[in-house]
């Protein structure tokens, strides 16, 4: 039987919203800082802009916005999930860096701790021969078949009121700078917005040499006054 794509957008909001209620009454506090990263995003930006009262400060990492679609969208963006090799792994991480810093801005031995740790997150792609990583497809049918790639948001920016950076990185390929840009134009509504480049890093700047630098940048944004 053909399953739909698993974790659509609309269905990760119903499941942070769950997670921020019960952090809320456990803390006994009345708001949450919200960060995303990549398709992220979308869930927590969406979340914040139909419960601003329920949000402090919001951080969007490599921002998805609209894009223009060029060729056919993904075979499997209707399928369940998308199986991911070990090698095609490692060759997303390093798309955008130049050929001759890729060791130096993502050390071969760094992937090979991160993809070891992985597949104990998934039993089933974890005992195929050779292993692989099995991802979700909600995001692609909604970036490619829903939403995104023909120009319907899953959310409004305007309606975010919160104080919000938007922060990506130079080399970045997947959620490029314009897209960033486009969408901190449409952010009018929060008294306070803020957009950041990192230099040398791409999408996955989180197991890379200058990781340190969006660490940072977050940290004072969610500490400032």
């Amino acid at each position: 039987m053909t399953r739909f794509a698993v974790a659509t957008t609309a269905e990760a909001m119903q499941d942070v919203s769950s997670a921020v209620d019960f952090i809320l009454e456990r803390r006994a506090t009345s708001k949450l800082d919200l960060v995303g990263w990549s398709w992220g995003t979308t869930i927590v930006a969406g979340y914040a802009a139909e419960k601003p009262a329920r949000v402090n400060k919001l951080v969007l990492y490599a921002p998805v916005w609209t894009f223009k679609m060029t060729g056919a969208p993904p075979a499997t963006a209707s399928s369940a999930y998308r199986s991911v090799a070990k090698e095609a792994a490692r060759q997303r991480q390093l798309r955008g860096i130049p050929e001759n810093r890729k060791e130096e801005i993502s050390p071969a031995a760094w992937f090979e701790k991160w993809w070891s740790a992985n597949p104990a997150t998934d039993a089933v792609g974890a005992a195929q021969s050779p292993p692989v990583l099995r991802a979700p497809n909600g995001v692609m049918r909604d970036l490619f078949l829903e939403h995104w790639a023909v120009g319907k948001p899953t959310y409004d920016p305007a309606a975010i009121k919160v104080p919000t950076l938007v922060i990506v990185a130079e080399w970045d390929h997947d959620t490029p700078l314009s897209m960033a840009q486009e969408l901190f134009a449409k952010l009018v509504n929060t008294p306070l917005k803020r957009q950041v480049v990192l230099g040398e890093g791409t999408h996955t700047i989180c197991p890379e040499k200058n990781r340190m630098h969006l660490i940072r940048q977050v940290q004072s944004f969610l500490e400032e006054g």
